[in-house]
């Protein structure tokens, strides 16, 4: 249900529309109240070639390539945000575009502010909503490397604040404390308009696979390492999706049976049963994760020198889904990785089967290779 907050900017950017009110918008270096613009780390690319694939799949799509933009940020004064995405409207009325990238701006509803009775926020506020802000994998994996990219220019603030969409912060505290920052810092913004006074604000940093910066990646993973793991070495691994709405693995029990049968214990985890603590102590234990692709399989981003295999719908040369989340972020952190691709295609976001036979066959590969050494049973 919609707050009244959001019911109100709603039917004021309707009568807009109907009017024929026209949206101006306004690039990051002509911005009105800019105080500040620091690129905080340039532009670059990445080009990874997976010999575990290679070996265990072919060379088709072994080899991954990625270009990143530049981490940029903007100090702004009087600025209008709006929705729970917060929408940054500056002080003459524009739309400031880099909140837009890397969206098209006409595939977009925009929320132009409504000031009357608009929320007023103090600054220094650093800016950590936007698209998919109540998705964890995507908080992990899009905003938590903003967040990174601007670290340590907020810790040599004497005060700051960090603005997070309304309803969020309980569990995102728990993430931005992982990344290394006060979570008493936080602040819930509104769906309707707010006014701040001294806005920070890094815009997304992905392209085209959805990945960041692999710098941000591996210093979150580094900062996993304060957190105890139990018990010594874990035992593997394999991350269900028995309890999500799309994407599950119909036949995932009979996977499981297989791969115990081939390598011993394995855990069965629903993340959800677990706090954030327990999960990157459990992740960064376990030799072997494995599970279907999904929001789950982002927590490889707790490891280092573990092996992730992850089962994937489609072909080779077709894939439903991106492997990209899983994989190329698993190496980025300096873990081994691999798709194990069902060879059929399904529906967009359906349910799917991963065949049996093929799923012995890529796991007999994996277990003969050097880095599923410790998978291997010490007895027949």
């Amino acid at each position: 249900m919609k707050s009244v907050s959001r019911s109100i900017l709603d039917a004021y950017n309707l009568a807009l529309r109907l009017a024929g009110g026209r949206l101006k918008t306004a690039e990051g270096e002509t911005a009105a109240g800019l105080q500040e613009h620091r690129v905080m780390i340039p532009a670059g690319s990445r080009s990874d070639t997976n010999p575990l694939e290679i070996r265990v799949n072919g060379p088709e799509n072994a080899t991954f390539d990625f270009d990143w933009p530049a981490a940029e940020l903007y100090r702004l004064r009087d600025v209008w945000l709006t929705g729970d995405q917060g929408q940054v409207f500056l002080k003459d009325g524009s739309l400031f575009t880099p909140w837009v990238q890397p969206y098209d701006l006409q595939k977009l509803k925009i929320s132009r502010p409504l000031k009357l009775g608009a929320t007023r926020i103090k600054g220094p506020v650093f800016h950590l909503t936007g698209r998919n802000h109540d998705n964890r994998g995507h908080f992990m994996l899009q905003h938590l490397p903003r967040l990174m990219a601007a670290r340590d220019y907020l810790r040599s603030l004497p005060d700051y604040r960090l603005l997070v969409a309304p309803g969020h912060s309980r569990w995102q505290a728990r993430y931005i404390t992982w990344a290394g920052l006060d979570p008493s810092k936080i602040i819930e913004g509104t769906r309707g308009t707010m006014q701040v006074d001294d806005l920070i604000f890094v815009p997304n940093l992905y392209g085209k696979p959805g990945l960041c910066p692999p710098q941000f990646y591996a210093e979150l993973s580094d900062c996993a390492a304060s957190y105890p793991v139990k018990d010594g070495p874990g035992r593997p691994l394999f991350v269900t999706r028995r309890d999500a709405p799309d994407k599950q693995l119909l036949n995932e029990e009979r996977i499981v049976e297989i791969l115990r049968s081939k390598i011993g214990p394995v855990d069965v985890i629903r993340l959800g049963e677990h706090s954030l603590p327990d999960q990157i102590g459990m992740f960064r234990a376990a030799p072997l994760v494995m599970g279907p692709i999904g929001q789950g399989l982002c927590n490889v981003l707790f490891c280092q020198n573990t092996l992730l295999a992850m089962l994937v719908p489609g072909t080779t040369t077709q894939q439903v889904y991106s492997s990209a989340h899983g994989t190329q972020l698993a190496r980025m952190c300096g873990n081994q990785a691999i798709s194990f691709i069902s060879g059929e295609n399904v529906a967009s976001r359906g349910n799917w089967h991963f065949p049996e036979e093929r799923f012995i066959t890529l796991l007999d590969r994996l277990l003969e290779q050097p880095e599923a050494a410790r998978l291997k049973r010490d007895t027949p």
